[in-house]
C-alpha cells in the first residue's frame, strides 16, 4: 500500500548560486584560516615543551636560587635558579628551569619552584644534545596541547562549510522532481554534530573545572585555615595590553610568619583566573595599602599556602559561564548519538511490529509546556552566552573611545535574535498557566480503517478558551542534506477534525470519533523517512498565549483479513 505525495517545498537559494558560494567561502574561509593558524601555533608550542623529554640527563650543581621580579605586569615573578654542569669536558651554566618562559603572576608558584633547588645541592638537568648550552631542570607535560580543541571548533566549522559549499550536487535538480519519500540524507550530519558536541563538552567541562570547580574547592578548604597577621610589602594594580584591550589584576605581595620561618605570597583568593576589571582591582588594592598590617589565612598543614580573603563573592559566579558550552555540547552529543542509533533502521525497512496494547490509553504530549520553556531557555542561554563574548569586545572598544563599527554592525542581527529568544522564553513561561488538555483513546491498538474514539478534558480554567479545535493529522517527513543545510520536508496527507467548536459548554470535556482512512499509510520510522500520526489540540485564548500541544499516536497496518 502506497501513498502518492507531491513535494511543496521550495528550492533554497544562496548555496546554489555563485554569489552565495563566494560569500559562504569568505565566511567559512575566515573560520578555517584563523582556526588553523591557532592550531599550528599551539601544536608548535606543545612540541617545544615536549622536546626535553628526549634529551639526555646529567648532574648539575645549584649555584643560586631565588625569585626574580621580571618587571612585567602580566607575569611579574620568575624562579631564578642558576646551575652548573659539565658536558664533554666543558663547563656550562644554565638558567632555565623549564623549556620556554616560566614567568608567572603567582609569587607562590615561583617561590615553591625555586625552593626545590637550594644553593649547593645537586640536581638532574636535561641537556639538548645538539646545543649543550641549552638545558632545563624540569620536563613538563605539554598541557597546552589540550587547548587545541578550542580552535579545532573553528577549523571544523570552516572546513565543513567550505566542503559543503563547493562539493556540488548533480542530483539537486533531480531531487526536486522526486517525492519526499525518495530523498536521502547523504551527508554525515549526525556524525559531524556528534564530533562538534564532544568538542564543546570537553572544552566547556575543562574550563568549568579550571575556572570554578578547582578554585571553589580550594576556597572552601580555606574556611578552616588559621588567622595570622601579615604585612603588605607591595600593593599595586597590574595592567597589560592584550588583543582585547587592557587587562587588570590586583597584585598584593605580603609577608607573614608561620611554621618557624618567614613566608611571602600574593594570593588574594583562589579565583585569580577570573578577570576582575580595573575598578575591582583598584578596590582590592585599596583594602591593602603598602606597609599595612592585615589578617591573612594560613593552611596549618602547609604554612606556605595562604590567602587574604576567604569565602565566596558574586564575581566568582563568572566561573559558571563555561557550563553553557558544557551543557550545550552534551545535549548536542546526546541528540546526535540518538539519531545515529535510530539510523540503524535502514530506509525501506519497517521495524518489528510490537504487540498491541489493549484497553484505553492516556496520551502523552510530544513536548510538555515545561519542556518547551526549558528548550527555549537552553537556546537563549547558549546563543546569548556566545554572542555576549563578542558584545563585550564591542562594548570595551566603545569605552576606550575606539569603537569597532564593523563588529558593532555585524553583531546587530545576532543581538536581535538573542533578544527574540529571551522574549520566546517569556512567552512560553506565560503559557505554563494555560489549561492543559488530557486525551484518552478508548483503544491503543488503532489500525487503518478503524474508528478512533477520543475523550478529552482540561485541567485548569478551560473557560478561558474561546475556541477549541482537536484534529487527527497524518504526514510524511523526509530529511536530507542540501549544501550546508539539513532540510526536513513535511507533507500532510490526512487531516480530520474531531472537535471544532466555540461553545463554552462543549470545550471543557467531551468525546469524539473519526474513521482512520484505510487508503493511507500506517506509522513508520526509517533512517531518513517517517510516517507520523498525531492528535493536535489548538485552543485560542484572548490576549494570552494560545493552547497548543501535539500528542503522537501509533496507527498500525490493516489486518490481513481486511485487505
Amino acid at each position: 500500500m502506497q501513498i502518492s505525495v507531491g513535494t511543496t517545498s521550495e528550492k533554497p537559494s544562496g548555496c546554489g548560486s555563485f554569489t552565495g558560494k563566494v560569500a559562504g567561502t569568505l565566511f567559512f574561509g575566515i573560520f578555517f584560516l584563523i582556526g588553523s593558524l591557532f592550531v599550528f601555533l599551539i601544536l608548535g608550542e606543545a612540541l617545544r615543551e615536549a622536546a626535553p623529554w628526549f634529551w639526555p640527563e646529567t648532574t648539575c650543581t645549584i649555584i643560586s636560587s631565588g625569585v626574580e621580579n621580571t618587571g612585567e605586569d602580566e607575569n611579574p615573578y620568575r624562579p631564578d635558579v642558576r646551575y652548573r654542569y659539565r658536558i664533554d669536558g666543558k663547563d656550562f651554566e644554565g638558567t632555565r628551569v623549564v623549556r620556554g618562559d616560566n614567568a608567572t603572576s603567582k609569587f607562590d608558584r615561583a617561590r615553591d619552584t625555586a625552593a626545590r633547588y637550594p644553593v649547593g645541592s645537586l640536581a638532574t638537568c636535561r641537556v639538548n644534545p645538539n646545543h649543550p648550552s641549552l638545558s632545563v631542570l624540569q620536563r613538563r607535560v605539554p598541557w597546552i596541547a589540550l587547548v587545541v580543541f578550542f580552535p579545532l571548533i573553528f577549523v571544523a566549522i570552516g572546513g565543513i562549510g567550505l566542503w559543503a559549499m563547493w562539493r556540488g550536487s548533480s542530483s539537486e535538480d533531480d531531487a526536486d522532481s522526486q517525492s519526499i519519500s525518495q530523498k536521502a540524507a547523504k551527508g554525515r550530519g549526525h556524525q559531524i554534530a556528534l564530533a562538534m558536541g564532544l568538542i564543546f563538552t570537553v572544552v566547556g567541562g575543562a574550563l568549568f573545572l579550571f575556572l570554578f570547580v578547582v578554585p571553589a574547592v580550594s576556597q572552601a578548604q580555606a574556611m578552616g585555615w588559621i588567622e595570622v597577621p601579615c604585612t603588605v610589602i607591595d600593593s599595586t594594580v597590574r595592567s597589560w595590553s592584550t588583543d582585547d584591550g587592557t587587562s587588570h589584576r590586583p597584585d598584593v605581595l605580603y609577608e607573614y610568619q608561620a611554621g618557624g620561618r618567614t613566608w611571602r605570597s600574593n594570593r588574594v583568593d583562589f579565583f585569580s583566573a577570573l578577570s576582575s576589571g580595573y575598578d575591582n582591582a583598584r578596590d582590592v588594592v585599596g583594602r591593602y595599602p603598602d606597609g599595612s598590617t592585615v589578617a591573612c589565612w594560613v593552611d596549618p598543614g602547609n604554612p606556605g599556602r595562604s590567602l587574604l580573603e576567604k569565602g565566596f563573592r558574586p564575581k566568582h559566579l563568572l566561573g559558571l559561564l563555561p557550563l553553557i558550552f558544557f551543557i550545550a555540547g552534551g545535549a548536542l552529543s546526546r541528540w546526535a548519538w540518538a539519531q545515529m542509533r535510530a539510523g540503524k533502521i535502514t530506509a525501506g525497512e519497517s521495524p518489528e511490529e510490537p504487540e498491541p496494547i489493549e484497553g484505553p490509553l492516556v496520551l502523552e504530549p510530544q513536548v510538555s509546556p515545561l519542556g518547551k520553556v526549558f528548550g527555549a531557555l537552553f537556546f537563549a542561554l547558549f546563543w546569548n552566552g556566545i554572542v555576549s563574548v563578542f558584545v563585550f569586545q564591542a562594548v570595551k572598544g566603545w569605552e576606550r573611545g575606539h569603537p569597532d563599527w564593523f563588529l558593532t554592525i555585524f553583531l546587530i542581527p545576532f543581538v536581535l535574535v538573542g533578544l527574540a529568544a529571551i522574549g520566546g522564553v517569556a512567552y512560553l513561561a506565560l503559557a505554563l498557566v494555560n489549561p492543559r488538555p488530557r486525551l484518552t483513546l478508548e483503544t491503543a491498538a488503532a489500525r487503518l480503517g478503524d474508528e478512533l474514539r477520543l475523550n478529552w478534558s482540561f485541567t485548569g480554567r478551560a473557560s478561558r478558551i474561546q475556541h477549541l479545535r482537536i484534529f487527527l493529522e497524518g504526514r510524511e517527513e523526509a530529511t536530507y542534506q542540501r549544501g550546508t543545510d539539513t532540510h526536513t520536508d513535511r507533507e500532510v496527507f490526512a487531516a480530520h477534525d474531531l472537535v471544532d467548536t466555540g461553545n463554552d459548554w462543549e470545550i471543557p470535556k467531551g468525546a469524539a470519533a473519526v474513521v482512520i482512512p484505510g487508503d493511507t499509510m500506517h506509522s513508520f520510522t526509517a533512517k531518513n523517512n517517517k510516517i507520523v500520526w498525531e492528535i493536535q489540540v489548538k485552543g485560542v485564548i484572548d490576549r494570552w498565549p494560545d493552547v497548543g500541544q501535539n500528542f503522537p499516536i501509533t496507527i498500525r497496518p490493516m489486518r490481513v483479513e481486511d485487505l
